[in-house]
C-alpha cells in the first residue's frame, strides 16, 4: 500500500490541495502554495460542459476560503483559455498580501546639514538673493542639532484565505555620532559640542569648524558666513562676501568684496577698487592690498604692497621688503616698510602709534550726541506748545512717543560707547609703539604723524632709519634704523640718558 493511501486504501490529499475534482465535465486542482500567499487553479476540460465561467470560478473559490486577493486578469484568462478546449494550467487566481516593514528609524535634523544644493530664502518684499545659497545652518556648543526617531510598523498583510498576517517593525537607526557632536543622556538627542556646520551622510553625524571651497567663490558657492574656519583654494569673485569666526585662508586672490574674521585672515592679495573691505579680528597677512580698506585688531603684514589703502590696525603694520603708496595707514603698534611714498606725488600717510579705534569710536560718540542735541531740540518746540495750553494733534504726540524712545537709545549707546573707549585706551597704553621704521626710501610727501606730532617730507631720503616723535623739541627724531621691538619709548629714553652724559641737547637725533 502507498504511503499517499488511507487505511481504506484511497490516496490522501496533499495538505495544501483545498480541492481535486474529476468527473464528467473536467478534473480540477485548486490549491495554496508559499504559506498560503498564492492559490492556484489547474483545470483540464473533458467536453464542452466543463469550461468555467468566472462567476462559477469565484463561488469556488469561496467555498474553499479563498477570499483575498482574487486576480480578476488571470482568472479570466483561464476561463478563456478552457472556452477554447485549452488545459488551464496552475493559473494564479488569488494573491495574498505581504506585511510591509514600516519607515525605518531616521534622524530628524533641526539644522540644515551640509548639503550641494542651495536654500534660496525671500525677503519681505518676495525677494532673492541668489549670492546667498545658505548650504548650511550654523550650530553652536550645546545646540540641540537632531533626534534619533523610532522606526514604525507598516501596514499588516493577510493570506488568500484572509488570515491576517502582522505588520513588519522599520530597521532602528544605527547612528554613528563623530567629532564634534555627542548624544545626551536620553540616548537619543544628538548635540553640537563646537561652532560649526552639521555633515550627516545618512550614517554618521558630526560638527566640523571647517568649511573649504575646493575653487573659487564665485555663484556656485556664493557668499559664505560661518562661525568656523574658512579655506577657498581658489580666488574670491567680486561681489562675493566671506564672514567666519575662526579664521579665514584664501589661496588666491580677492575683488571687491568684504571679507571678515574674528581670528586670522591670510590672501593671496586683495584690489578692492575702494569697496572691498576687510575686518580682522587676528593678524592679517597678505601679498598685497589695492585700494581697500583694512580694520584689523592684530598684526597687518604684507609681503610686496599697499597701495591707495586705508589700514588701521590695532597692532603694528609690517612691510619689511614691501612698499606703501598712498592712502593713509594706521599702525597703533609702529610701522616698518622698506619703501614709503609714490613718486606720482599722491600723499601718503603715516600714523604710529596713534589707536584710530579710539578716533572711530570718538566719532560715532560725537555722532550720538548731535543726534541728541536735534531730538532734544524738536522736543522743545512740542513741549513749548504745551506750555502755551495748545493741544497736540495725534501725529505731534506719536512723534514725542517716537523721539522719547530714541533719546533712551542714544543715551544706552553714548555709554556703551565711553565703555568701549575706556577700554580701548587702556589697550592702547600697552600697545602704542610710536615709531615708523624706514628701511629703503621714505619719499617727498610723506606725512608722518606720531604721538601730537605732524611732519611732511619735503626732500626724499635714502637711508635706513627708526622715526619716532622728538617730545623735548618740535619734530622727530630720525635714528638708526633699531627693530620694531624696540620702542619709541626705550629709544627715547636712550637719547635722554646719552644727551645728559654727553652734556648735549636732547634733540641731537635730528
Amino acid at each position: 500500500m502507498s504511503e499517499k493511501q488511507t487505511e481504506q486504501g484511497q490516496e490522501k490529499k496533499p495538505d495544501n490541495v483545498l480541492l481535486e475534482e474529476d468527473n464528467e465535465r473536467h478534473s480540477l486542482v485548486l490549491e495554496v502554495v508559499k504559506n498560503a500567499m498564492e492559490c492556484r487553479l489547474s483545470v483540464t476540460p473533458k467536453s464542452k460542459s466543463g469550461q468555467l465561467e468566472k462567476d462559477e470560478v469565484i463561488d469556488l473559490l469561496a467555498d474553499q476560503g479563498v477570499t483575498q486577493g482574487l486576480v480578476d486578469n488571470q482568472i479570466r484568462a483561464m476561463c478563456r483559455d478552457l472556452s477554447k478546449g485549452k488545459t488551464a494550467n496552475s493559473f494564479l487566481v488569488a494573491e495574498g498580501k505581504e506585511p510591509k516593514p514600516g519607515p525605518d528609524g531616521y534622524l530628524e535634523l533641526f539644522v540644515k546639514a551640509a548639503a550641494e544644493t542651495p536654500d534660496y530664502h525671500e525677503d519681505e518684499e518676495g525677494n532673492i538673493d541668489f549670492r546667498t545659497l545658505n548650504f548650511f545652518t550654523n550650530v553652536f556648543p550645546e545646540q540641540e542639532i537632531g533626534v534619533i526617531r523610532p522606526p514604525e510598523y507598516g501596514d499588516e498583510g493577510y493570506t488568500v484565505t484572509g488570515e491576517p498576517l502582522p505588520p513588519l517593525l522599520g530597521k532602528p537607526l544605527k547612528l554613528t555620532v563623530g567629532s564634534g557632536a555627542r548624544l545626551k543622556e536620553d540616548g537619543k538627542t544628538v548635540i553640537s559640542e563646537i561652532e560649526g556646520r552639521v555633515l550627516y551622510d545618512g550614517k554618521t553625524v558630526s560638527v566640523t569648524e571647517e568649511y573649504v571651497v575646493p575653487g573659487d567663490v564665485d555663484l556656485s558657492v556664493g557668499n559664505i558666513d560661518f562661525r568656523g574656519f574658512v579655506e577657498v583654494r581658489g580666488d574670491v569673485l567680486d561681489d562675493f562676501d566671506i564672514h567666519s569666526g575662526k579664521g579665514i585662508l584664501v589661496k588666491g586672490n580677492v575683488g571687491i568684496c568684504e571679507i571678515s574674521s574674528a581670528g586670522d585672515i591670510a590672501l593671496g592679495g586683495m584690489a578692492g577698487q575702494g569697496r572691498g573691505r576687510i575686518v580682522c579680528g587676528g593678524n592679517l597677512v597678505t601679498t598685497y592690498l589695492n585700494d581697500v580698506t583694512v580694520e584689523c585688531e592684530g598684526d597687518v603684514f604684507v609681503k610686496n604692497e599697499v597701495r591707495n589703502a586705508r589700514i588701521y590696525a590695532s597692532g603694528i603694520v609690517s612691510l619689511p621688503n614691501g612698499n606703501i603708496f598712498g592712502g593713509e595707514t594706521y599702525g597703533l603698534g609702529g610701522i616698518e616698510v622698506k619703501n614709503a611714498g609714490a613718486a606720482s606725488g599722491i600723499k601718503t600717510r603715516l600714523y604710529a602709534g596713534i589707536d584710530y579705534t579710539q578716533i572711530k569710536l570718538a566719532q560715532q560718540r560725537d555722532e550720538a550726541q548731535l543726534e541728541f542735541v536735534e531730538i532734544n531740540d524738536q522736543l522743545a518746540i512740542l513741549s513749548q506748545l504745551l506750555k502755551q495750553n495748545k493741544m497736540l494733534s495725534a501725529d505731534d504726540k506719536k512723534k514725542v512717543i517716537e523721539l522719547s524712545a530714541r533719546i533712551n537709545e542714544i543715551n544706552q549707546l553714548k555709554e556703551e560707547l565711553e565703555e568701549k573707549i575706556a577700554r580701548a585706551r587702556v589697550l592702547a597704553k600697552k600697545k602704542a609703539n610710536g615709531k615708523i621704521n624706514i628701511k629703503g626710501r621714505i619719499g617727498e610727501g610723506v606725512i608722518l604723524h606720531i604721538g601730537d606730532t605732524t611732519e611732511e617730507i619735503k626732500i626724499e631720503r635714502q637711508s635706513a632709519v627708526s622715526i619716532i616723535e622728538n617730545r623735548k623739541a618740535q619734530g622727530f627724531h630720525f635714528l638708526s634704523l633699531t627693530p620694531l621691538s624696540t620702542s619709541a619709548e626705550e629709544l627715547e629714553k636712550e637719547i635722554e640718558e646719552d644727551a645728559e652724559d654727553d652734556d648735549v641737547p636732547a634733540e641731537w637725533g635730528q
